[in-house]
């Protein structure tokens, strides 16, 4: 493997920098363990090549994540996807999101209000196919948790299931009265009818191999489209999150951040034509869905030879403006900002506070 070349887009970036974020004393000793294992070589590192497939030299951008883990960020300088190269194997993965995962990531277990937030992204998603989507087609969710998204297509007529990893968020789906299955989702789609659409909805970054998925649901489910979400690294300046920080989207969890090229790539490697390529917001935040139609006949497509360069010009732009207060989402988010400021001073003063809530993808 070439080493890449080092690009860190500011001294934020580099191995000392230490957490992005706000971490409490348990989150701190948690975060301190699983860097321990990253160092000590407990948790195994792998190559982690680009997904594209295109042969390019890769640019280091980032030495650590945005819990202060000493985890490397590199561009592809051809599509413009970013990814953590070497990622922890596939045990080193199994203990961290085992031991460490939910603890590390503050994540509430409040099955009731993650259905709702499901929801609320079922709806969204609902928006989106409705119009060429008929009514009583087959929707097969991959990754569905409790299957609050699902919930709402049934709702509207649809057939739906899904499968995810956590047996207590599919017990809760059923316990919803959906159709939930445990297992990875190429053994769960074999014993299913073939679905009219598969959804991964900020899925398929967490996903280790990619293009093996796509070449597999490709000759598992010739007929049926795939409606990708991801978070859209290329308009981080835009959103109050992260507000032009792109260590807020760096991060142990995520393999990878997709590049709109990137996934064109990807797509076409495995057999699909992108159909539809949409930027969108979500809960105040970037992300971009991808809807793939099959067509294994498409061999090759036109490549943006410029793609990498302009996502690394962007981030380097974008932390020069984050640096001075100027990226758009940053003047978007200023009167939250106030509020909580607010909130903070008359909390010490004793007086009544309104809390501000906040968004962590």
């Amino acid at each position: 493997m070439i080493n890449p070349t080092r690009e860190l887009l500011s001294t934020r970036f580099n191995r000392q920098a230490g957490s992005a974020v706000h971490l409490s004393r348990t989150q701190r000793m948690i975060t301190s363990t699983v860097s321990g294992k990253l160092i000590n070589g407990d948790y195994r590192l792998l190559a982690n090549p680009c997904p594209c497939g295109k042969a390019g030299k890769d640019l280091l951008i980032s030495e650590i994540d945005r819990y202060g883990l000493p985890l490397d960020t590199v561009l592809c300088s051809i599509c413009g996807t970013l990814r953590i190269d070497p990622y922890p194997d596939d045990a080193a993965l199994s203990d961290f999101y085992t031991h460490h995962y939910q603890q590390m990531y503050a994540r509430a277990n409040d099955r009731v209000a993650y259905f709702e937030k499901q929801r609320s992204y079922g709806q969204s998603i609902l928006g989106s196919i409705r119009d060429w989507l008929p009514i009583g087609a087959y929707v097969f969710e991959i990754g569905c948790g409790g299957g609050g998204a699902l919930d709402v297509m049934q709702h509207q007529g649809y057939r739906v299931g899904g499968c995810d990893y956590s047996p207590e968020l599919i017990e809760y789906g059923r316990s919803r009265g959906l159709p939930l299955h445990c297992g990875p989702p190429l053994d769960v789609l074999k014993a299913l009818p073939t679905p009219s659409l598969i959804l991964m909805h900020h899925v398929f970054e967490h996903v280790r191999d990619p293009l093996d998925m796509l070449r597999g649901l490709q000759k598992l489910t010739p007929r049926a489209k795939l409606l990708i979400v991801v978070p859209d690294v290329s308009r981080i300046g835009e959103f109050p999150f992260p507000a032009g920080d792109l260590r807020l989207f760096i991060h142990i969890a995520h393999r990878f951040n997709f590049s709109l090229e990137g996934l064109r790539l990807l797509a076409t490697a495995a057999g699909y034509e992108v159909e539809d390529l949409q930027q969108y917001q979500a809960h105040l935040s970037p992300e971009f869905r991808a809807l793939l139609t099959p067509k294994p006949e498409l061999k090759s497509t036109s490549m943006d030879p410029h793609a990498g360069q302009r996502m690394l010009a962007y981030l380097r732009r974008t932390e020069r403006l984050r640096r001075v207060f100027l990226t758009r989402g940053q003047i978007l988010g200023l009167p939250a900002r106030l509020r909580g400021k607010l909130s903070r001073m008359f909390g010490r003063a004793g007086r009544a506070s309104v809390s501000t809530p906040s968004h962590m993808c």
